[in-house]
């Protein structure tokens, strides 16, 4: 049997796992046949901080109307993306956006664009696309950056129902209440760090569709975190995924008996006392039972540390 008789549908699953470079120089023009198949295959693109694009200018130019998932992770990009032929993107992630990037991302040239997100677009940016008439139709998941949604704060808006997902860099309880206001269909929620508003009024309570929560940063405080969770109200919250330095153990398991609805809990704790029983701590709560130590090497220092993780 020839291998290109096998079924076409193979091969769009198997192209999938290749390198476009490799699709370019390894299968482009070895006959009309794959030709055919290789126009028709969705190609995913991770561009690495240090890596040069340059070098992949080639096939992202021959692929670029293929292009469904784009990653660019380049602070300072030596060499800028053409967003404008990028016109089937779904999920475009873009650490450096310019000012002429920017004036290329709207619906008219990514119809079908569902995940966005950037870390230098201005809030303007965020209105038009979330609030205002330039809205995306299959947009259900973005990426505020850190400090632009302040000016959540002192506007008004409409509400946006098609967004599910959403990643905050870092925000206040207040502002993760008007997005919730706002976006009252979220469903999945991110948050990197967690501050406070010493000038805050006093918070109302607000019902949410939230099902999936994850604090990422180390640094965000236990009190605020909590906060949120009992203020806000998750009465459908399934998963829960938090980081912190250090952790009151009693006070998290009164906290974890008002979700009724958790099924999925992870907790990472990267310090705590010299005292810390372990014993005693999983008697606190049922979600306590696995808990244990671990140890993992620090990707930044490559040195070994020791840290206390619930699945």
């Amino acid at each position: 049997m020839r291998i290109e008789n096998l079924p076409d549908e193979l091969f769009l699953y198997i192209f999938s796992f290749i390198e476009p470079k490799d699709l370019l120089e390894g299968w482009y023009n070895l006959n009309y046949h794959f030709n055919m198949i290789l126009r028709s295959v969705n190609i995913r693109i991770n561009i690495k901080n240090n890596d040069n694009f340059n070098d992949s200018l080639l096939y992202f130019k021959h692929f670029c109307s293929q292009i469904t998932h784009l990653k660019d992770e380049r602070f300072f990009p030596n060499t800028q993306i053409d967003l404008h032929s990028l016109s089937n993107i779904r999920f475009l992630y873009l650490t450096h956006c310019s000012k002429e990037q920017y004036q290329y991302i709207n619906p008219d040239n990514q119809p079908y664009l569902t995940h966005f997100f950037s870390s230098s677009l201005s809030w303007s940016f965020y209105e038009r696309i979330l609030f205002e008439q330039a809205r995306f139709s299959y947009l259900i998941s973005i990426g505020c950056p850190r400090g632009a949604s302040i000016y959540l704060l002192n506007a008004t808006h409409r509400i946006n129902r098609t967004i599910r997902h959403l990643h905050l860099h870092s925000a206040s309880n207040e502002i993760i209440y008007k997005f919730m206001q706002y976006l009252p269909s979220i469903i999945s929620l991110t948050i990197d760090y967690i501050y406070t508003n010493s000038s805050s009024s006093p918070l109302l309570f607000t019902d949410s569709r939230v099902r999936r929560l994850n604090v990422v940063n180390a640094l965000s405080s236990q009190f605020h975190l909590e906060q949120l969770l009992l203020s806000v109200g998750f009465p459908d919250l399934t998963y829960l995924r938090i980081t912190f330095d250090t952790r009151n153990f009693q006070q998290l398991a009164y906290t974890l008996t008002k979700f009724s609805c958790l099924k999925h809990f992870n907790l990472t704790v990267n310090t705590y006392p010299s005292d810390f029983n372990l014993i005693t701590t999983r008697l606190m709560s049922p979600w306590f039972l696995s808990l244990n130590y671990e140890h993992i090497i620090n990707r930044y220092n490559q040195n070994q540390s020791v840290l206390i993780n619930i699945i």
